[in-house]
């Protein structure tokens, strides 16, 4: 139950920051964006493994350290300048 409620959370975090990127044109959240879009990977890939879907499980844990370094990139840039 914890595990649904933080993927939840994290796909609405996820989903909020990419409509204020599109509405406002901005990409000043696009790092925190990613972010919480590898912590929604990161869930997912442990429900897929506890649920002995192991290949689609451990894909999701790949897709969430691309997806996390990646964002942590975007936010060392912004706040580097």
């Amino acid at each position: 139950m914890t595990l649904k409620l933080i993927r939840i959370t994290a796909a609405a975090v996820t989903f909020a920051f990419a409509m204020h990127g599109l509405i406002t044109g901005s990409n000043l959240l696009i790092g925190w964006m990613m972010l919480s879009l590898g912590v929604m990977m990161l869930v997912m890939g442990i429900e897929e493994i506890q649920k002995d879907k192991k290949l689609i499980g451990y894909v999701s844990l790949g897709a969430f350290v691309l997806i996390s370094s990646t964002g942590i990139e975007q936010l060392i840039q912004l706040y580097k300048q």
